[in-house]
């Protein structure tokens, strides 16, 4: 298995935060924001494949000085500014049919967060909460039993909340490459995205996405700068 950690976006809603320096090295906790997605990535999967984009020199340099004779891959992404199914779509070549993980690396999860909370099967998995507030902004899931029935921000009947993680098993690479490239021929490129492929795939009962409720995990998600100034409250600048 491999894992991918989509790193291409501008990160604008960081303003003057990333006016020069990409989101995926902002600072928190004495590391970048995107040691925490390699170092718990590197705990499951053979090789991890970044997909780089807006200053793509500066992630390429900070992996290849931290993380330097690990099994990690870059690839960037020349349509940075589109949605996140571009980025995915840079690092298609590099993953064949083989199964993998992909996240984000403004997603600040454990060491442990495949090892103790969210577990890759044969299937196509996802992760999400529900013991929780779900916020108005967030990526709301509808299940039926263990499978998902629709994703979207907009849903205003759901279960719990994406956290922006998904396992694609063995078994199920080529379904979802099928609907990948339903949704790159249909979509919008500039608006398509990662979760518009889990849609596409719940709209079959016989290649619906299968939900793992994760608990009791403790993780920062960084888009905004009360985003950052939390997870440096939680984990230290």
């Amino acid at each position: 298995m491999r894992g991918v950690i989509l790193a291409a976006g501008r990160g604008s809603r960081l303003g003057e935060a990333t006016a020069s320096l990409p989101k995926p090295l902002l600072a928190v906790g004495g590391r970048a924001c995107i040691d925490f997605a390699v170092e718990a990535l590197l705990g499951v999967v053979s090789e991890v494949v970044v997909v780089t984009g807006y200053q793509a020199d500066q992630v390429e340099a900070h992996l290849a000085q931290h993380w330097g004779g690990r099994p990690i891959r870059t690839v960037r992404n020349p349509d940075l500014e589109a949605g996140n199914l571009t980025s995915l779509r840079a690092a298609r070549a590099l993953l064949g049919q083989e199964p993998f993980v992909v996240t984000n690396a403004d997603h600040l999860f454990p060491a442990t967060m495949y090892v103790d909370h969210f577990r890759p099967g044969a299937d196509v998995t996802i992760a999400c909460e529900r013991d929780r507030t779900i916020l108005d902004d967030e990526m709301k899931v509808l299940a039926a039993g263990e499978r998902l029935t629709d994703i979207a921000k907009t849903l205003t009947q759901y279960d719990g909340a994406y956290i922006g993680t998904t396992a694609v098993g063995a078994d199920r690479t080529a379904h979802y490459w099928a609907a990948f490239d339903a949704v790159a021929a249909e979509a919008d490129i500039r608006t398509a995205s990662v979760e518009m492929v889990l849609a596409r795939l719940a709209r079959d009962t016989a290649t619906a996405p299968r939900l793992q409720w994760i608990e009791g995990l403790r993780w920062y998600e960084v888009d905004t700068q009360e985003d950052l100034d939390l997870a440096r409250g939680g984990l230290g600048a």
